[in-house]
């Protein structure tokens, strides 16, 4: 088998590594973190996309029955959410990138079978900086993304090309998925955004693999809720498997 589709399976098989990690002592206090925030925005945007399509079935459509104003507003209601839970994966990412640095962190010194560190104020000022690394992370990732947005913006209206915009938008949003949960063991590891866009670069079908895989899980109601606590530990054993480390100590 060529070693360029190894590569991609040992991303694709990443997330589904990170599941029984997601439960050990130490780390499932980090992940019920950021599931809770994912759990928060998406209900409530569901529940607000699902109000609006009621209101607004009810004031063009007066007349239907009851039942197919239901069956209706729920087939709406999923299909943009499926979509929708995808794009304000963004926006839960920017919120919980502090907690998701520690996660990675705890993940990655579980991996490494690092001893346990004392709760101390030494331990506790490393663990505030590295999110604080992470939030300065986030905001240049933002700039990153919409850089090339906009090309791949510009290219779905030309003619002719615009027909490859779609596969561009979806092996794109993998890309960025990928750089989003991979640069946190990277930074843990202290190689700073964007100098941990070179080493995924070498690995490109690996990361490919680990984006798609993330987006599919994005995009499944009720399991995209894992969907963060999954892409960063994910990513966390992707890192440790794949990519050169320092151990931590």
């Amino acid at each position: 088998m060529p070693s360029a589709i190894v590569n991609f399976l040992k991303g694709v098989a990443a997330p589904f590594q990170a599941l029984p990690l997601l439960f050990k002592p130490g780390i499932r206090t980090y992940a019920f973190l950021p599931l809770c925030l994912t759990i928060f925005v998406l209900s409530s945007a569901t529940y607000f996309l699902s109000s609006t399509i009621d209101s607004t079935l009810e004031m063009i459509a007066p007349n239907w029955p009851g039942w197919i104003n239901s069956v209706v507003s729920w087939a709406i209601s999923s299909l943009i959410s499926i979509w929708a839970s995808f794009f304000l994966l963004g926006f839960i990412n920017f919120l919980s990138c502090p907690f998701n640095s520690l996660l990675s962190l705890k993940v990655l010194a579980h991996l490494s079978r690092s001893p346990e560190r004392n709760n101390d104020a030494t331990t506790l000022l490393i663990e505030v900086r590295g999110s604080v690394s992470a939030l300065k992370a986030e905001v240049k990732k933002v700039f990153y993304y919409l850089k090339f947005a906009a090309v791949i913006l510009l290219l779905s209206l030309i003619p002719g090309i615009n027909i490859f915009s779609p596969l561009l938008w979806i092996v794109f949003g993998a890309w960025m998925l990928t750089i989003e949960y991979l640069d946190y063991p990277f930074s843990n590891d202290h190689v700073i955004f964007p100098e941990s866009l070179k080493t995924m670069a070498c690995q490109k079908s690996t990361c490919l693999g680990f984006g798609l895989a993330i987006t599919l899980i994005a995009l499944i109601p009720v399991v995209n809720w894992l969907t963060v606590a999954i892409g960063v530990v994910g990513a966390t054993v992707l890192y440790r498997n794949n990519f050169n480390t320092n151990e931590l100590s």
